[in-house]
């Protein structure tokens, strides 16, 4: 039966059910298992449903986050930053790390902390658009919900003549990437993991 879909902004009114499907979606992403490895699962969702509440937070005001809506359910949800909003600001980055502290079960931050720094040495520093995080609703995945998004994050790049950027620590994720013209420009092990690091240019 054909899903009735559609790809919007996400707004106040939705981000914390966006958060909460990010925080699912990313339950086994190997950088959320390593930051969050000595979290039962039920703590490790809670503190990934606070980061990304806080993340979505930063991003609807610096950034354009977006979902895809299936039956009036989020069903995914990205993270997207347009060319010159990102890196983000001072008071932003004090924002994010207030909370990877809030509502959190206790965690080394230290892990995280690295991982953001060395990921950070990577990005471009040509105008771009930055796909920083994309989630799945974990029951959903392969469905196509993360094709959508994509197209729409290339088809706006394509539009501003601009390129995009993507970094992964999921290999499988690599194919999908690859689908839609990015290509791998860096890889490095960062906290224990390999990372990939994708370049879109325009067309």
């Amino acid at each position: 039966m054909e899903r009735n879909r559609q790809l919007v902004r996400t707004g106040r009114e939705r981000y914390k059910e966006a958060a909460q499907v990010l925080g699912r979606a990313f339950m086994d992403e190997p950088v959320s298992q390593t930051v969050y490895r000595r979290l039962s699962p039920e703590k490790r969702l809670k503190n990934l449903t606070a980061d990304f509440t806080g993340e979505l937070t930063v991003c609807i005001k610096s950034g354009e986050p977006v979902h895809v809506s299936q039956d009036d359910k989020i069903a995914a949800a990205a993270l997207i930053y347009p060319p010159e909003a990102y890196p983000l600001n001072r008071l932003d980055d004090l924002r994010l790390l207030f909370w990877m502290v809030w509502g959190h079960s206790p965690y080394d931050v230290r892990v995280w902390l690295r991982w953001l720094k060395e990921a950070e040495k990577h990005h471009p520093k040509e105008p771009h658009y930055y796909l920083e995080y994309l989630g799945v609703e974990p029951g959903l995945q392969g469905s196509g919900l993360g094709s959508i998004i994509l197209e729409h994050l290339t088809s706006k790049a394509d539009s501003a003549h601009v390129g995009c950027y993507i970094e992964t620590a999921t290999r499988k994720n690599l194919p999908l990437y690859q689908r839609f013209g990015f290509q791998i420009i860096h890889e490095e092990e960062i906290i224990g993991l390999p990372a990939w690091f994708m370049w879109r240019p325009h067309t």
